[in-house]
């Protein structure tokens, strides 16, 4: 990434439609919402989830990568009427099974809580910002953990991986009444990183689950060697790189990272001359950090 230095951005601002124009074109290249540029296929699309590090699944306009729209190669394609005949949801479908399968990527809930990608280099530090210490135990005693999701967490931890009415059974929470209550679990144990869907099964159809710590020890072990703050910085670093713009408070809330961190990344980011922050630009409604290169 190209870095330069424009000094300190008077934090009145300025109003100026051509910067946002260009910070979107920037989003159009790397995010791959042009045509040239389309994912064609699981090899190109596991090449666009390593550039951009993380993105979501199939939700488009949310200030981060987006597989379908890069599928699309178009930005925030309209969700058409039936969306099985889509073809770009139709292959992100099937991507989202074949290349968490062999662990070439992450998937699950846990960008802005819908189904997301997160390349293997980049898994160690969401892992050491999104991972209680402790272990789901501490987590649930400390009120952080729902019971639904510790009993689940009890029976894939003892007998690993698992079906869904395995889990429903083991939990308890297998009447149909009591669904609701086992998807928001299974949706917290994704967005806590504890546990992710793992395979599918066909006869009868049923999601297989299992632990973080089954399934990806080596990032978990990746994530013990680094501190919070590098953690943060490589994802702040990314997302800017990739992004080129935002508001600091969004970064966080999307990417699920403590406000305070984004910041002290954003100020290192600063000092070296790549973003610049406290920029008012025509369209966002408050301040923004920049890729300093855009920036007026």
């Amino acid at each position: 990434m190209r870095r330069a230095n424009f000094g300190m951005i008077d934090p009145a601002g300025v109003d100026n439609p051509g910067i946002l124009d260009a910070l979107e074109r920037h989003r159009d290249f790397h995010f791959r919402r042009v045509v040239s540029r389309r994912v064609t296929g699981e090899k190109s699309a596991l090449k666009f989830i390593d550039e951009v590090g993380f993105c979501t699944g199939f939700t488009a306009g949310m200030g981060v990568p987006c597989l379908r729209e890069a599928i699309a190669g178009t930005r925030e394609p309209a969700l058409p009427e039936h969306i099985q005949h889509d073809y770009a949801i139709g292959m992100t479908w099937r991507i989202k099974d074949a290349l968490p399968q062999r662990r070439a990527v992450y998937y699950g809930k846990v960008i802005a809580r819908r189904p997301s990608f997160i390349a293997r280099e980049m898994l160690g530090a969401f892992l050491k910002l999104r991972v209680e210490p402790g272990g789901y135990r501490k987590l649930y005693e400390r009120g952080g953990l729902s019971h639904c999701g510790k009993l689940v967490m009890d029976t894939l931890s003892r007998r690993g991986a698992a079906e869904t009415r395995v889990l429903k059974l083991s939990s308890g929470y297998a009447q149909p009444s009591r669904r609701a209550v086992f998807d928001r679990a299974m949706a917290e144990l994704q967005e806590k990183f504890l546990a992710l869907k793992v395979d599918e099964r066909a006869d009868p159809f049923s999601y297989v689950w299992d632990t973080m710590g089954h399934r990806w020890p080596d990032a978990i072990a990746e994530a013990r060697t680094l501190t919070r703050m590098q953690a943060a910085y490589a994802i702040v670093a990314r997302y800017f790189e990739t992004a080129a713009f935002g508001s600091e408070r969004a970064i966080a809330r999307i990417l699920g990272i403590d406000p305070a961190l984004v910041e002290a990344a954003a100020r290192r980011l600063e000092r070296e001359g790549t973003i610049a922050r406290g920029v008012r630009i025509d369209g966002p409604p408050g301040p923004v950090s920049m890729l300093s290169k855009f920036a007026p």
